[in-house]
């Protein structure tokens, strides 16, 4: 009978150190639990969201009149968690009285259309560069914001180089449509005298109009730019939004529906380094000032239009590379193969801060998409010199004729040609 006695309590004693080995700790247990995956919240510090997450810090721009009713549409990207969104000038501009209010939509799924929730205002613009920070200030029936927003992180668009893979994500078609995805890889690069090097990004992703303003990433998924420049097949104006469907379902196309932008596809990319500026202006609450022109200049087109009539262009000419002082370091007819860049310089006088130009560049008889510059803002003033240059510094220009034609206000006003190659 002891025996069996023995036998019972030691049996016992195993019995609760098992138990204290398996569930002992109370709440210690809970902390110990990974069946649950915690949710990664992005930091003001920089953390970006995944790259699957991309879509979500990628919103939908509405002008909107007085009745709510878009005018026209374009795309931003969240860049802090407060709702900062980096987009295009002129999808927000407010120099021809056009809009009452800007409208947020919000990309919460991917396969549905974006959700008009907030309201945001403007907080710095510069029509030269076609850049503008805008911020969510409320949700569009005037509630107060209570989240926090994904966010893309800022990328070095100075260490993107040709060939590398870019991928934008924008809204091409009318407001309504979902989000789309695109992948290309870098084509080249431009410059010009206003903004200097790598002025542009040029892609050989086939980019939709809506997509203006909205999100290029390099492979980490950091931003290094912001789709903008409309390439060929446009009528070089930036907001080219016209009315092709009946978008409110009244059975009619008229104009109480929300226009489609069309006219031809991005190719050029602002780099993302010259938003900086305007970034840093609105996080520190100063005025930002653009350094590349004085905002009354460009502040309206003239009644009628501008008058190209007094414009004259001359003294056309090229050169390897440019002078600290913005001259040409060499005026040659020919530059040898494997050349690095081409720059073409000019005088001119009877322009005016505002008009619409384009420099196109021609190899052997064919437009160079990565090296035009279509449908800029004039920022140099009515008299004086300008340049512009293409350049492929790791693997160097083709070989061809190379002919550089100037257009304002989509009249050309002067044109010339230089040989590369041996």
């Amino acid at each position: 009978m002891r025996l069996r006695w023995l036998m019972i309590l030691l049996s016992l004693a195993l019995l609760l150190v098992a138990v204290s080995a398996c569930g002992g700790g109370g709440d210690d247990d809970d902390d110990d639990d990974t069946s649950e995956t915690p949710v990664a919240e992005p930091s003001q510090e920089g953390e970006p969201v995944g790259v699957s997450d991309l879509a979500k810090a990628v919103v939908e721009v509405f002008a909107l009149d007085d009745d709510g009713i878009p005018v026209w549409h374009g795309s931003g990207t969240i860049i802090t968690k407060d709702g900062l969104i980096l987009t295009n000038a002129h999808v927000v501009d407010t120099r021809y009285d056009e809009y009452e209010s800007l409208g947020i939509g919000i990309t919460e799924d991917e396969d549905s259309p974006p959700n008009m929730k907030y309201a945001a205002e403007i907080r710095a613009v510069d029509y030269a560069l076609d850049l503008a920070v805008i911020e969510i200030t409320e949700e569009i029936d005037g509630g107060t914001v209570l989240e926090d927003f994904p966010f893309v992180s800022l990328g070095d668009s100075d260490e993107v180089g040709i060939g590398d893979e870019m991928r934008v994500l924008g809204y091409p078609g009318i407001g309504g449509e979902t989000i789309t995805f695109t992948r290309g890889s870098v084509s080249g690069f431009t410059s010009d005298r206003s903004v200097g090097d790598r002025a542009w990004i040029k892609t050989d992703a086939t980019i939709a109009g809506g997509n203006s303003g909205g999100l290029a990433v390099n492979e980490d998924g950091e931003l290094i730019g912001v789709p903008t420049v409309v390439g060929s097949g446009s009528d070089s104006q930036f907001v080219d939004c016209r009315i092709l469907e009946d978008t409110n379902g009244d059975g009619f196309t008229d104009e109480n529906d929300s226009c489609v932008s069309v006219g031809g596809f991005i190719n050029g990319i602002r780099p993302v380094k010259l938003a900086l500026a305007l970034i840093e202006a609105v996080q520190d609450n100063d005025e930002y000032v653009s350094p590349y022109y004085d905002i009354e200049d460009v502040e309206e087109t003239p009644s009628g239009g501008f008058d190209t009539g007094d414009i004259a262009l001359s003294n056309l000419v090229f050169s390897p590379e440019v002078t600290d002082d913005n001259e040409p370091t060499d005026v040659v007819k020919v530059l040898p193969s494997g050349a690095g860049q081409v720059c073409a310089f000019w005088d001119y006088e009877g322009m005016e801060d505002g008009m619409e130009w384009d420099a196109i560049w021609f190899v052997d008889g064919e437009q160079h998409e990565a090296g035009s510059i279509l449908g800029d803002t004039w920022v140099g003033g009515p008299s004086g010199n300008w340049w512009v240059c293409i350049f492929d510094e790791e693997l160097g220009l083709a070989d061809g004729l190379y002919e550089l034609s100037i257009q304002v206000q989509n009249d050309t006003q002067g044109s010339d040609a230089i040989w590369v190659g041996d």
